[in-house]
């Protein structure tokens, strides 16, 4: 039996983010998947059409922003790499009045133009091997844009059959297993719909006003800042406040008090307007559960640990629920 898993496991593993997403996105699509059914009347038809719903609004858009993303990580490395290897970047560090001893004691430290060059030369070759991989439409890419696809239709269409199937297999009494099943819902609303669509705003916003600002590459600086934005401590401020600095360093004082102060005005107190109204008081974690939870999903599963991760925490949270209650009652009962 153990060896008939690991094989269906090695079977799935190579479409995990697919599955993942896929999976994320069925919980999303709850709500108009059974309006639609009701409409519809048919279980094919609704699942199709939430399916063209969700392609429509997320995934074909999330596709062109992914080319542009990898567009402009690319031209913003080279043009990075450029100024490095010309020394356009050591002589403003230089007679910058505020940064320019930190400068010349790192310099006196380290060959400071060589390993930034050197850095920069390897982040650049890493972008160009992913935005290749994308923009040329890979097989890989490809493949799982379609299983994300034909999978959400599946969960949609059959979600109670594989609730019915699980509670079968889980060894858990109905009612336990049923928490574990609200536990997981709730957990993919809060860590997809709600700090997945605030990172998303803040990113956004943080975009805006670098293109707005004339800086560089303000698509792949937003993309960053929302990928900071879903990890618990960090946020939007350590590409922003870095970017101002270096602003003011230039002597363009005006541009950097702008910056700063559309991210603490601006894009810093989304978290704390959105963010309850969005994720609400359900799960309300330890940060450092959800750090590690976060962190540790992308660390493991990449992409997918965004929604793995905390998941799993979910499931494990649940679980020592139950155990203890049922230790609990098994106290009581001698």
């Amino acid at each position: 039996m153990a060896a008939a898993l690991y094989f269906c496991w090695l079977l799935v593993a190579p479409f995990l983010p697919a599955v993942s997403w896929a999976f994320a996105l069925a919980m999303l699509a709850q709500p108009i998947h059974r309006w639609l059914l009701r409409k519809l009347r048919r279980e094919n038809i609704a699942a199709a059409a939430t399916v063209v719903l969700v392609s429509l609004t997320l995934v074909v858009p999330a596709v062109f922003l992914t080319r542009v993303l990898v567009q402009e990580a690319t031209a913003g490395v080279d043009r990075i790499t450029d100024q490095a290897a010309l020394g356009h970047m050591r002589d403003t560090m230089e007679h910058s009045a505020a940064l320019g001893p930190v400068f010349r004691w790192l310099d006196s430290q380290v060959d400071l133009p060589k390993e930034t060059v050197d850095a920069v030369r390897a982040l650049a070759h890493r972008i160009s091997a992913v935005a290749s991989s994308v923009i040329t439409g890979s097989a890989w890419f490809i493949t799982q844009i379609v299983t994300m696809v034909v999978v959400l239709f599946y969960f949609l269409r059959d979600q109670q059959i594989i609730l019915v199937k699980l509670r079968a297999i889980v060894p858990l009494a109905e009612c336990e297993a049923d928490r574990v099943f609200l536990r997981i819902a709730q957990t993919i609303r809060v860590s997809v719909c709600g700090k997945v669509l605030v990172a998303s705003i803040q990113g956004s916003l943080g975009g805006l006003i670098f293109w707005w600002l004339g800086l560089p590459a303000p698509v792949f600086w937003g993309f960053v800042m929302a990928l900071l934005s879903v990890v618990p401590v960090l946020g939007a401020f350590v590409i922003w406040v870095p970017a101002a600095i270096a602003l003011a360093s230039q002597g363009m004082w005006t541009r950097a008090l702008i910056l700063a102060g559309w991210g603490l005005l601006v894009v810093h107190p989304v978290d704390n307007f959105l963010g309850p109204v969005l994720v609400g008081t359900t799960l309300r974690l330890h940060t450092l559960l959800i750090f590690f939870a976060v962190v540790g999903g992308m660390a493991a599963f990449g992409a997918s640990g965004i929604v793995l991760g905390p998941v799993t925490l979910a499931v494990t949270l649940s679980l020592m629920e139950i155990w203890e209650e049922r230790r609990v009652l098994a106290g009581s009962l001698l």
